[in-house]
Order: C-alpha cells, then sequence, then structure tokens
C-alpha cells in the first residue's frame, strides 16, 4: 500500500473515530486544558475539539459559539480527505502549505 493513501485511510479512520464520539457511539475521553488549569485563563485551542465534533453532529450554529475554526477545521479535513481517497491524488506538502498561508 503506498504511502500516501495509508495516509488517507488514517485520516478516514480519524474521522468516522470523531462521528462516531459525535453520535455518542464510541466513548472517547477528552482531559482538560493543563494551561486553563494552571492559569484559569483558556489557551486559543481550547473548545476546538468540542466544535469539531459539534461540526461533526451538524450543530453548526453550536460549534460557532465555541470555537470559531471548528466548522473549518471540518472542511478543510473533509477536502483533504476526498482530494486523497476520492480522487486518488497525494498532496503536495509545498502547495498545501501556499493554498494554507497564502
Amino acid at each position: 500500500m503506498r504511502p500516501a493513501r495509508r495516509r488517507g485511510l488514517g485520516l478516514a479512520g480519524l474521522m468516522a473515530a470523531l462521528a462516531g464520539r459525535s453520535w455518542g457511539v464510541l466513548p472517547l475521553p477528552l482531559w482538560s486544558c493543563p494551561i486553563r488549569q494552571l492559569t484559569g485563563v483558556p489557551c486559543p485551542t481550547c473548545y476546538l475539539t468540542r466544535s469539531v465534533l459539534a461540526a461533526l453532529r451538524g450543530d453548526l450554529v453550536g460549534a460557532l459559539r465555541l470555537h470559531a475554526f471548528g466548522p473549518p477545521l471540518v472542511l478543510l479535513a473533509a477536502g483533504l480527505l476526498w482530494h486523497q481517497l476520492v480522487l486518488g491524488r497525494a498532496l503536495d506538502r509545498r502547495a498545501l502549505t501556499r493554498w494554507i498561508v497564502g
């Protein structure tokens, strides 16, 4: 199996696990943010996982309330999954970096 296809299958498995967790099928324990525990101030990624899970459930308003980058992250992951699995093309990391950074 090619490494790009293996990575695509790994990404598909991760997306399936997150979707299973969002529907209550797969238990996935989440730990609390250590920065928030120490300082009481949430870090920039606090609630991002919960936002992604809410976006996978289809609750976009709730996902945006939790974190603004949750739904775009789900769309980016779905686009990468489509590109690798359905189209069968591996992504060039330099082209991806240029696309994300601008």
